[in-house]
């Protein structure tokens, strides 16, 4: 496909009236370089070559990006790229973004360019960050959702509740007929379920569909359920958020660092400084609870200074989980079960053993490059699910957890807002104690997402406009475009 389009470039200069010769040919020089790059990654991605990926992989990525994901890194990096081409399908150019000179210094310069997925009738942006040094190179390729049309600003009809049920539900069917759905979506107001649906198969060999009461595995949206147990525990009065992490894990478990500095709402929030691990080879049966971590937790580097600075942790969910164990003297698995799955009407979910006998349980599914088909995602993934993520749940048993915690009965009010109350002042601007937050359109929305090879999920709850979508999805992505979808939607009401 040929697109030829004007860029679009914005350049800031101190003195508006005047500018050299030498910075203008300068900036014109690194104008074309940079539509170069982003023309190449859309070039790329609209290719129907089979090996249109690797060439622009070898071409194109710094090799510092490949190698962070270790000796397989060049295949694995192929993978993901082709995985973006084959779950959005043909990309078309709508318009490159601005571009300023004026980029901070501490920050990747990154490029980007609003394309249009014919999978997902959805608009994003394509974006790449560059390397600083020549010969530039590129360090990250990424695509996420547009919020705002580029084009046709006119306002969108006005939708009643029944009308909304219909579009999304549409929508969902035309995914699901296109391949790029699998698995089900729950969306409810206040006054019960208004559209539910399960699409696609819960285990391919078998031609098993799955259906509404189907078990998926939620990634890291565990990690809710993490930070609501600590918060009981505080308002029992049996630990402070303030308190230092080593009052209830030993610190002679830990590398050199300053790990006596992380307190347990840095880890809540994310901000405790710790970096990802490098583990030794472990085979999965020898990690099943979370003291089988205690001897691992020597590998886990400390990046930043504590409270410095946001860094997702999964790492620091897995600490907390033992926190919990400390102070309540029971299993993880049990705690949780006794004090938010009860209590919430929650009766199947679990971190279930992916190798024992669980009925209804989806299984996961990414397409392999190497196979040329669908794989399973199940001997890839832990056997079992923790306090950092890997459980299992039904879109039913999610939405009795949102009204639960709406409804104030797993915390107390003045708790449960801090949970889904951003943190700015611990420099959390966008996240809470254990939930996401954000602040757009529909007003606010908590909740969490999970994404893994072959998993996609994410629970929203619209705490202004009284609303609680659930997407489970055993495919890599597939959530995503519901999430979005549902989103506009909302914003017709």
């Amino acid at each position: 496909m040929s697109v030829t389009l004007l860029l679009m470039l914005f350049i800031s200069s101190p003195n508006s009236n005047a500018q050299s010769i030498n910075d203008q040919n300068s900036n014109d020089n690194t104008t074309s370089l940079y539509q170069q790059k982003i023309d190449a990654a859309i070039q790329m991605l609209q290719s129907d070559d089979p090996q249109a990926v690797s060439r622009y992989i070898d071409a194109e990525l710094h090799p510092d990006t490949l190698q962070s994901f270790g000796g397989e890194g060049r295949e694995r990096y192929i993978a993901y790229v082709s995985d973006i081409k084959l779950f959005y399908g043909a990309l078309s150019l709508l318009t490159y973004e601005k571009l300023s000179y004026e980029q901070p210094s501490a920050e990747p310069l990154q490029l980007s360019a609003r394309v249009k997925s014919t999978n997902t009738e959805l608009e994003y942006l394509l974006r790449l960050n560059l390397s600083a040094e020549a010969p530039v190179k590129v360090t990250d390729i990424d695509i996420v959702v547009a919020r705002t049309p580029a084009v046709d600003n006119k306002p969108a009809d006005k939708l009643n509740k029944q009308q909304l049920a219909q579009q999304l539900s549409a929508y969902v069917d035309r995914l699901a007929q296109r391949g790029v759905f699998s698995g089900v979506v729950l969306l409810a107001d206040q006054n019960g379920v208004l559209y539910q649906s399960a699409k696609g198969m819960a285990d391919l060999r078998y031609q098993v569909p799955n259906n509404t009461d189907t078990k998926f595995n939620l990634a890291s949206m565990n990690k809710m359920f993490t930070a609501i147990s600590i918060l009981q525990l505080t308002e029992a009065k049996k630990l402070s958020l303030t308190d230092p992490l080593v009052r209830y894990i030993d610190p002679a478990l830990f590398a050199k660092g300053d790990f006596d500095q992380i307190t347990l709402q840095q880890l809540l929030s994310h901000t405790s400084g710790l970096g990802w691990p490098t583990y030794p080879d472990t085979h999965p049966n020898n990690v099943r609870n979370l003291n089988d971590y205690r001897p691992l937790l020597k590998h886990l580097p400390l990046n930043a200074k504590p409270g410095s600075r946001f860094g997702y942790s999964n790492e620091g969910m897995l600490l907390l989980g033992m926190v919990i164990e400390k102070v309540s003297g029971l299993s993880y698995d049990d705690y949780v079960q006794q004090h938010i799955y009860a209590k919430a009407g929650m009766t199947q979910s679990g971190n279930f053993d992916i190798d024992g006998v669980t009925a209804n349980m989806a299984m996961g599914y990414f397409y392999s490059q190497q196979l040329k088909s669908m794989q399973s995602n199940w001997f890839i993934h832990g056997i079992k699910g923790n306090a950092a993520g890997g459980g299992y749940s039904t879109i039913h048993d999610l939405h009795k957890f949102s009204t639960a915690l709406t409804s104030y009965q797993l915390l107390s009010p003045e708790l449960t807002q801090q949970a889904y109350s951003a943190k700015p002042e611990l420099n959390s601007p966008n996240y809470g104690y254990g939930f996401s937050v954000r602040s757009a359109q529909n007003g606010r929305v908590v909740g969490h997402a999970g994404d893994f090879i072959g998993v996609s999920s994410a629970l929203r709850i619209y705490l202004d406009k009284g609303f609680t979508l659930v997407v489970l999805a055993n495919q890599s992505f597939a959530s995503e475009p519901v999430i979005n979808k549902a989103d506009l939607l909302l914003q017709q009401l």
